[in-house]
């Protein structure tokens, strides 16, 4: 059987990962459920935005960077593979870390797993345009490549 694109990306990627790998701790909450009461879909892509913020501000950069830079870093693709639901209390782990840096792009892989039986839920991959306030392609800071060790 051919390998999906994506996961051939993200074996690829964990070769050239940065060394800035960050562990994110979360535990669903019950309104965080849909009508089979598991963890919503899209729950999940709000999951990953809340640890890319924390890894961001780990790393030591502050949301104010972006703006003294006046580069945004917004999300162009969005990729994820689900492996197993998550339900009402579980205690998750969120690890994140920044793979690749390009001229105007960085790409960040996410696994969620739940910790009591280290289940791994989502395996995920978020590729991000640094943009300037009128929306127009930016380098990625050098700042920001630093932080992670590009």
């Amino acid at each position: 059987m051919t390998q999906a694109p994506f996961l051939r990306m993200l074996r690829l990627m964990e070769a050239s990962a940065s060394q800035h790998r960050f562990v994110c701790p979360l535990t669903v909450r019950t309104y965080e459920l849909d009508g089979f009461r598991h963890v919503n879909n899209a729950v999940f892509v709000q999951y990953l935005e809340a640890a890319r913020g924390e890894m961001i501000i780990s790393a030591g950069l502050e949301y104010a960077d972006f703006h003294r830079w006046e580069a945004y870093p917004v999300v162009a693709r969005l990729e994820a593979e689900y492996f197993c639901p998550a339900h009402a209390d579980d205690n998750l782990e969120i690890e994140c870390r920044v793979v690749e840096t390009k001229r105007t792009r960085f790409t960040v892989q996410y696994r969620i797993r739940r910790i009591k039986d280290d289940a791994l839920i989502l395996r995920a991959s978020t590729v991000h345009a640094f943009v300037r306030p009128d929306g127009k392609p930016v380098r990625v800071p050098a700042p920001f490549r630093a932080a992670f060790g590009f």
